[in-house]
């Protein structure tokens, strides 16, 4: 593992955690009926193509070794960071496949219903010199295109388009609004939200000092991650990590710099429709140590009483996060480990937080802002501020978006899978929110 992981790009960086580095390729894959079309392997295409998805549908994790075995000398590395990334979306079925001269296009499906290309091209010797994956976008012309597309990734799944009026959300559009699912990174927000109560109160400045410690490094760090134990960051900097980069150590500082009666008064200000449920308000360090740490209490967490869980938190902080390898990709959502809330919740804290950026706190709007995550027709939307989060098995997106006419809308997502997702399915995600916003017609 290269790093620890960070709330929002958890799923990237144990990516890399789990990559083999032996020299079989693994079991043969499943018989070719079952993952769909046929494959000529009468051509070095069509056997690489062949040899490709038994690859991607092995229970053997891809490794340079085997990847050596299909693709020519200077392109292993990059075909086996694709197909490793690739391969946690397996099974994959064969949708189709078109030959060309030295070439191959493969159409795939992912185990929860996402279209991807394979193009591959061989050269003299038959081995792959050219491997390029190409992700199907959504496309949503309508508001039930949203729900069909989020219906057939089996996910459980929340969505919402919501006009801000005076500080109050009325849904548009949307589906499972008050079901309460994985936030992710995207609780982040309420951090935001009791530090701008805090400025504003003049209970905290934006130039005070954080100082860094060792422990703060064990949860990763996405801004900061040069920077040895002792070094000072300030409150402002720390901010905008958590919320450009969801920098977990800048997180931790900063819930630790607020204090946990300033976060209780964040949840109940944006309104979250159960306070109690994030009382105590686990910090990043505690939530990972729980989901993804050693030793594990996942089982103790899931069946414990609120006072119980709050006793499992307490002891985290006595103890090194050291996250165990065999579940790193585990989702810990089943065991109820991760902040929750629901689409009325994501978009009053959105609201909250636009409502608090003002005097001292002001520069809220901006840090919001820095990363919108999305590509918007700037002459539609001149404001857009933005949250996401992934976790394994946990991807949700979140926007505070103001179109030309001054009108404030919130979107969000949020998608819950038992099994880990690869970023493949953040990426088609966004396509869905992108289609959505295309919706959206201004007041």
């Amino acid at each position: 593992m290269r790093r620890r992981p960070t709330a929002i790009g958890l799923a990237a960086s144990l990516i890399a955690a789990l990559a083999c580095g032996c020299a079989n390729t693994g079991p043969t894959g499943p018989a070719e009926a079952a993952y769909g079309a046929h494959i000529q392997t009468n051509t070095p295409p069509g056997l690489r193509a062949k040899q490709t998805v038994d690859m991607l549908n092995s229970d053997w994790p891809i490794g340079v070794p085997g990847v050596a075995t299909l693709a020519a000398a200077p392109q292993v590395n990059d075909v086996a960071f694709m197909m490793d990334r690739m391969w946690w979306d397996r099974p994959f079925t064969v949708s189709g496949i078109d030959y060309g001269a030295g070439q191959a296009t493969l159409h795939l499906m992912t185990s929860y219903g996402v279209g991807q290309d394979i193009e591959l091209r061989t050269d003299d010797a038959g081995m792959v010199d050219r491997f390029e994956v190409t992700l199907k976008k959504a496309t949503i012309s309508k508001w039930s295109d949203v729900d069909a597309e989020l219906t057939k990734t089996g996910a459980r799944y929340s969505y919402q388009v919501a006009k801000v009026v005076d500080g109050t959300c009325t849904k548009v559009a949307g589906s499972n609004v008050d079901d309460s699912l994985p936030l992710a990174s995207i609780f982040k927000l309420y951090v935001l939200l009791a530090l701008a109560d805090e400025v504003n109160a003049g209970r905290v400045s934006w130039n005070d000092q954080l100082t860094i410690t060792k422990e703060d490094k064990a949860v990763g760090s996405a801004g900061f991650d040069t920077l040895p134990p002792g070094s000072r960051v300030s409150v402002r900097d720390a901010a905008q990590q958590m919320i450009s980069a969801s920098d977990n150590m800048a997180t931790d500082m900063l819930m630790a710099r607020v204090g946990p009666d300033a976060l209780h008064r964040a949840l109940i200000h944006a309104g979250h429709h159960d306070p109690a449920s994030l009382t105590p308000f686990p910090t990043t360090h505690q939530m990972f140590s729980v989901g993804w740490g050693t030793p594990d209490i996942r089982e103790q967490w899931k069946t414990g009483s609120a006072a119980d869980r709050a006793r499992l938190m307490a002891q985290t902080d006595s103890r090194h996060y050291e996250p165990d390898p065999t579940r790193t990709h585990t989702p810990a959502s089943p065991y109820g480990a991760e902040w929750y809330g629901t689409a009325g919740d994501i978009c009053r804290v959105h609201a909250a937080l636009q409502g608090s950026a003002v005097g001292p706190a002001a520069p809220i709007k901006e840090i919001l802002a820095e990363t919108p995550g999305i590509e918007l027709d700037k002459t539609k939307w001149t404001y857009i501020g933005a949250k996401g989060g992934n976790l394994p098995g946990d991807i949700g997106f979140s926007w505070y978006a103001v179109d030309r006419t001054g009108q404030p809308w919130v979107v969000s997502f949020q998608l819950n899978w038992p099994k880990f997702r690869s970023l493949t399915a953040a990426s088609w995600l966004l396509s869905v929110a992108q289609g959505a916003f295309g919706l959206v017609q201004p007041s």
